[in-house]
């Protein structure tokens, strides 16, 4: 299973980096398009936006696995090891339902992203939205691993 945790998180940084490598891509021909020929382009904000918005919901998950959240962990420290995985178990419990939230609430967004386009690339919505379900799904799949690693990992002192 560990290799699959793998292989699932370096497939999300690379996205990740993919989409910025666009990002700053279409910011930099933008610039140049503006300045040096006097030319805006009319789709890149857009575009830029939306892959802003992919990276952020991959970049969820992909923190989750990496452990790079922002954490208060004054409680944690001052805890013996049995409370401490007790704390742990739930705070990663509550991680799974949000996981469960953003795939229930990404499925309804893109239900109702079906009738909708966006206005300078005549996008359908929900190609925007997949990413909402698929990022809970990623999530998910973390909080429900770590869950396991806390429920099964001795206790150390």
């Amino acid at each position: 299973m560990e290799k699959l945790d793998t292989f699932i998180h370096r497939t999300l940084l690379w996205t990740i980096a993919s989409l910025m490598f666009v990002m700053m891509g279409l910011t930099f021909t933008q610039v140049v398009a503006r300045y040096l020929m006097h030319h805006s382009l009319s789709w890149s904000e857009e575009v830029g936006r939306y892959v802003f918005v992919w990276i952020s919901f991959l970049g969820l998950a992909a923190a989750f696995r990496s452990g790079a959240h922002v954490a208060l962990d004054i409680l944690s420290d001052i805890l013996s090891p049995a409370p401490r995985r007790v704390l742990a178990v739930i705070n990663t419990s509550f991680i799974f339902i949000l996981a469960i939230s953003l795939f229930f609430g990404g499925i309804a967004l893109m239900k109702f992203g079906m009738n909708q386009r966006s206005p300078a690339l005549d996008l359908p919505m929900y190609l925007v939205y997949l990413v909402i379900p698929f990022s809970g799904i990623a999530l998910g799949y973390f909080a429900l691993r770590a869950v396991w690693g806390h429920l099964t990992a001795k206790l150390e002192d």
